[in-house]
């Protein structure tokens, strides 16, 4: 079984309250539901009658909050009068940022930022591959879109997927800890590789809901690749994937980009294998 945290509720006597706090010091509007969209996880504020005005144990559950200027953040929240719990100070043994506020119901929530000291010596201590000055960045996707307009209605109805940022020329998006963008551009995609992969629990429910928003998914018949009602079976996976080979399908984006879906075999279990 695979689970994954997809939100954080905080419980409050006053969710306006302390909705609007967020909103007004990370920047950040409720969506329809009232997510809180920030990174990966969203946070969900919503009102219940059988807590306390302010959280009684507030360093049990911090919410830990990554941002790419720690110093601009603070200087943010010391605008808006925050009481602060602990002020933000460089760890140079870690090599990231710390400083923790307190929100108006009492709960903790900490700043980070991790700079590229931490990310080197991350590397250092993980082994990570490569030596050079990349070992350590973080890769970006981009995918081309001559018409971006176009490509933001196909992501939002062909993939449920909306932007968490935008710019001049570009589109961001998160989904699953990880980031891609959007950006406008005169030149084509070939469309002969996969440029962007999605890996997924259940490919066949993937397929099935993507399908019924109108996402048409390529067949393949052809030596080592033949799809069966759009996907195909693939031999052999990375070992720290856990399977011994993948079920992937794909289909193209409105720009000419190919996507690629994939969903690892699992290996036999020993038991099974013995019999």
């Amino acid at each position: 079984m695979t689970a994954a945290i997809g939100s954080v509720l905080l419980a409050s006597i006053d969710p306006a309250r302390l909705r609007a706090w967020y909103e007004r010091a990370f920047g950040v509007d409720a969506d329809a539901d009232g997510f809180l969209r920030l990174g990966a996880v969203a946070l969900l504020v919503d009102g219940r009658d059988d807590v306390a005005a302010r959280t009684r144990e507030p360093a049990r559950t911090i919410l830990n909050l990554h941002v790419d200027d720690a110093r601009a953040t603070a200087g943010h929240l010391g605008a808006m009068g925050v009481t602060w719990l602990a002020g933000l100070e460089y760890r140079a043994e870690s090599g990231a940022w710390f400083g923790t506020v307190i929100d108006p119901d009492g709960n903790h929530v900490q700043i980070i930022e991790l700079t590229p000291a931490y990310w080197t010596a991350r590397r250092n201590r993980f082994g990570m591959t490569g030596t050079g000055a990349l070992a350590a960045a973080r890769p970006a996707t981009r995918l081309p879109a001559q018409d971006l307009d176009r490509a933001r209605r196909f992501y939002s109805e062909g993939l449920g997927l909306d932007p968490v940022e935008t710019r001049p020329g570009g589109l961001r998006y998160e989904c699953g800890g990880n980031a891609f963008a959007l950006f406008r551009s005169s030149g084509r995609p070939s469309g002969e590789h996969t440029q962007m992969g999605w890996c997924v629990d259940d490919i066949d429910a993937t397929v099935t809901e993507l399908r019924a928003r109108g996402v048409v998914f390529e067949d393949y018949d052809g030596p080592g690749l033949s799809t069966v009602d759009g996907i195909a079976e693939v031999a052999g996976h990375y070992p720290s994937q856990g399977g011994r080979g993948e079920r992937a399908a794909w289909f193209y984006d409105s720009e000419g980009n190919l996507h690629g879906i994939g969903q690892a075999i699992a290996q036999a279990r020993a038991e099974d294998s013995a019999l």
